[in-house]
């Protein structure tokens, strides 16, 4: 049975008292944490050609800050390690949501990138792409202590909040480069490109005590951490981690780097073989002492803060004849064509309504990032990449006729991709980021009303739809409602800007020893019907065209449930429903 995957959620509920007359005072709170993660023994390094540490460079932390404005509280950890499949960072949300009730929307778990830092849980992606980097075993006792150790200091950051104030502002840095070296038969490999794309922008969030006191800082900026080569086999947080230690020397706190879009970007000293030969050290003047001059350009912090939190999924297509890893499998499905997809996490954080930050698994190419900060609504956007796992390089669509590495090796994705992922990423940027109001009580599945987009899709989600009866079950992990008895049904308030007839197209899962149950689609009197097919488990995800329904044009009530409700049995895992107008009337 499938229910070992259902994770049962804690959500947090805040009860305000109003006497009357007299509006809630909601005051914001915020701590900084830092624990070392340093490994005592020899370990596998992560980031290139498999090899064993030899010693310690330089140690490496967990740096973490919590924030709480009333209503909700937001955790944000920064590691120094370099990549991690996103199923390593389900389990801990997991953790965090069964002992701590803390929603996996409100935890954001960035990589620094550094690539001389160990390796964490499975390698997911990565070992598709080099699996000759992979033969040992996964070490799952250095895992462990990873895990814990981030755990204990949410616990502790969360026990640690004060009043606080926080500040916002930019700077700038020309610590890195474009590494896509071009030559003269237009083919791309790794070296350095100065004429290339670049984004050189820090982004940076000041945390202060009620009485104006740092707290921590939390600098945002594109650089690949591989200052240091393969043949350096010490610990290393590289240039991420030297930065951060220089700047905690100077100020007294904790500062959190949260690399950017660096899927194109090297240290302007790159892939050296000890730390002098990389002029290491330069970069606490080349990109910390650019971080401690914005800092100093801070001059307004606030305490009326407010934080909205989102995600949103984006469905783009897999490379062809591209495999996949079994621990990822809730990150693809199967098209009605046939096509695998790629399910790609989005993830927001709105503070106030001046400041968006947008989060991505993946080594994003800059011009992405640099074009959404232009056009973002909010006059402070930032980018976090290697957020919350790892899904490969995602480079523009012009990049892929140049080849190279980060096109050919290591990119689960299409030239399509950066379409995709603009549209959506500006789209709820300019809708549901600035519709929302921040700072209100917020859980996994939030029922809304269902508008259709620019070209008219109406996409019924598990996220957007309310579950109704006692034993349906919203499954976070899996962006899914999962069917415990026949007599549970989903119901979605659809606004419908066409009368007409519209393509229904089924997203589910199902085990083979559970198919063929018969379900039903109703809007109004209009009813469509069929047999739930076989998805091969209840981990794959399949999409099909179910058949033809008209549509009222208005707002109207679209309900999913089984045709024969009075049957004790389960149905099926329920994604989605698209509705595509086909023809109108």
């Amino acid at each position: 049975m499938k229910r070992f995957r259902l994770l049962l959620s804690f959500l947090l509920l805040f009860t305000f008292k109003l006497t009357s007359g007299q509006e809630f005072k909601r005051e914001f709170k915020a701590s900084a944490v830092k624990i070392d993660i340093t490994p005592k023994e020899p370990k596998m390094l992560l980031g290139y050609a498999a090899r064993k540490s030899t010693g310690i460079h330089d140690r490496i932390y967990h740096r973490i800050v919590a924030m709480d404005d009333g209503v909700k509280q937001f955790f944000l950890v920064s590691t120094d390690i370099c990549v991690m499949s996103p199923s390593e960072y389900d389990h801990v949300a997991s953790l965090l949501e069964k002992e701590l009730g803390i929603d996996p929307e409100n935890f954001w778990w960035t990589l620094t990138h550094t690539h001389s830092a160990p390796e964490v849980g499975v390698p997911g992606l990565p070992e598709l792409f080099m699996g000759d980097r992979y033969k040992h075993e996964v070490d799952t006792a250095y895992t462990s202590l990873v895990e814990q150790s981030l755990i204990k200091g949410i616990i502790e950051a969360r026990g640690k909040l004060v009043k606080a104030k926080l500040g916002v502002g930019w700077g700038f840095s020309q610590a890195n480069v474009n590494r896509r070296a071009i030559d003269e038969n237009g083919k791309a490999s790794l070296g350095l490109n100065p004429e290339g794309a670049v984004d050189r922008k820090i982004g940076l969030l000041r945390l202060e005590h009620e009485d104006g006191s740092a707290m921590a800082l939390i600098a945002n900026y594109a650089i690949h951490g591989t200052v240091l080569g393969p043949a350096h086999t010490e610990i290393s947080g590289d240039a991420p981690g030297i930065v951060s230690d220089y700047v905690e020397q100077k100020l007294g706190v904790p500062l959190l780097f949260i690399n950017g879009a660096a899927g194109n970007l090297a240290p302007i000293y790159s892939v050296y073989p000890n730390p002098k030969a990389g002029h290491l050290s330069q970069f606490k003047v080349l990109l910390g002492d650019k971080i401690l001059e914005a800092n100093k350009e801070i001059v307004n912090s606030r305490s009326d803060i407010k934080l909205f939190t989102g995600s949103h999924i984006i469905e783009t297509p897999r490379k062809p004849n591209l495999s996949w890893p079994k621990d990822l499998s809730r990150y693809t499905q199967t098209s009605s064509s046939g096509m695998h997809m790629v399910l790609l996490p989005a993830r927001f954080l709105k503070i106030n309504e001046e400041v968006a930050i947008w989060s991505l698994p993946v080594e994003l190419f800059c011009e992405i990032s640099n074009e959404i900060r232009d056009r973002s609504p909010f006059p402070f956007t930032f980018f976090y990449g290697y957020t919350n796992g790892w899904l490969g390089y995602l480079p523009t669509e012009k990049e892929w006729k140049y080849g190279g590495y980060e096109v050919e090796t290591v990119s689960p994705y299409t030239p399509i991709v950066e379409k995709h992922l603009k549209e959506a990423i500006l789209g709820y940027l300019e809708g549901e980021m600035k519709s929302n109001i921040s700072s209100q009580p917020q859980s996994n599945n939030k029922p809304s009303l269902v508008r259709a987009d620019a070209g008219g899709l109406l996409r019924l989600s598990a996220r957007n739809g309310k579950g109704i009866s006692p034993n349906i079950k919203y499954m976070p992990e899996w962006w899914a409602f999962g069917w415990f008895t026949n007599s549970d049904r989903v119901e979605w308030d659809v606004e419908v800007e066409l009368d007409g007839d519209y393509q229904a197209e089924l997203v589910w899962s199902v085990s083979d020893k559970e198919a063929g149950t018969e379900y039903l689609l109703e809007a109004g009197k209009k009813k469509l019907s069929g047999v739930v097919d076989r998805s091969g488990s209840w981990e794959t995800f399949k999409s099909k065209n179910i058949g033809i329904i008209p549509l009222k044009q208005g707002i109207q009530k679209i309900v999913f449930r089984s045709k024969e409700p009075a049957i004790k049995s389960v149905l099926l895992d329920l994604r989605e429903i698209k509705l595509s107008p086909v023809s109108n009337k």
